[in-house]
């Protein structure tokens, strides 16, 4: 049915109402536009059903053939209208599976650097971190990983903007936060989300190794530099470094606790 159609049905208009109807031309014009803002939310009102359809399927494990049939279109289509839907259900048990495995450690680590950092300037993220620790294990599994990843967002930015403490325990624990905030996202992220194409070369001087993480060093004004194992675990050492980035799951905190000694493997 053409768009002028519909719009004459919704009308309840003749086929031969128009320009010659004996309608006023304001009042026609009046319920054309009328009949248009109705055709327009129905299709708005179709699309977010046809949404709402491809994402509980995609919620399910579905691949695009089950997606599209759930929107009521093709594999193709719905290839093309949601790339990277599929494999949403993989990114969420990955998500889940992280939590029951670091989940305790996380949040311990995260309580230790609440209670060192506090009264730091500049860490608005202190705030929303403590709340999201607090809320976490109280909401249902769908709310926890929505939960999680607003606690990673405000732990990587406690990790990349916390000054290191004088204290050596205070600053391990900020650096062991970087890390495990850095696994988590390594560990819940398909790997081609991890490949930073630029990044071909350990930054250290003339090193051709490959690059395992990202640090981040002070004097560089917060950018970060990959670092092959070898000088990670040499840059950790010092407090000050901070792994940021891990290019692949099970990287970053095999690193940090090579550098402290396992300490991190036993926290």
């Amino acid at each position: 049915m053409c768009r002028l159609t519909a719009a004459r049905e919704t009308l309840e208009l003749g086929p031969d109402a128009g320009p010659g109807s004996d309608l006023p031309d304001a009042d026609l014009r009046q319920l054309w536009l009328a009949a248009l803002t109705a055709l327009l939310a129905i299709r708005d009102g179709a699309e977010q059903l046809a949404a709402s359809a491809a994402l509980s399927a995609a919620q399910r494990g579905a691949d695009y053939p089950a997606i599209g049939a759930a929107a009521g279109m093709t594999r193709q289509g719905a290839r093309r209208k949601w790339p990277g839907l599929a494999g949403l259900a993989d990114g969420r048990q990955r998500k889940l599976m992280w939590w029951k495995t670091r989940g305790h450690q996380f949040a311990e680590c995260a309580r230790a650097v609440l209670t060192t950092a506090e009264g730091q300037p500049g860490l608005p993220w202190l705030a929303n971190l403590r709340t999201r620790l607090a809320e976490i294990e109280e909401v249902s599994p769908a709310q926890r990983l929505d939960a999680l990843d607003l606690m990673l967002v405000d732990a990587h930015a406690v990790a990349l903007n916390a000054s290191t403490p004088a204290d050596p325990t205070a600053a391990y624990s900020i650096g062991l936060l970087a890390a495990l905030t850095a696994d988590a996202y390594a560990a819940t992220n398909s790997h081609s989300a991890l490949i930073n194409r630029d990044a071909k070369a350990c930054g250290t001087h003339d090193c051709p190794s490959e690059p395992i993480v990202e640090l981040l060093r002070p004097g560089i004004d917060h950018q970060t530099e990959p670092a092959c194992r070898q000088h990670a675990v040499e840059a950790l050492r010092q407090p000050v470094n901070r792994i940021v980035t891990a290019y692949r799951p099970d990287v970053a905190l095999p690193v940090f606790a090579e550098a402290h000694g396992g300490r991190s493997e036993q926290t």
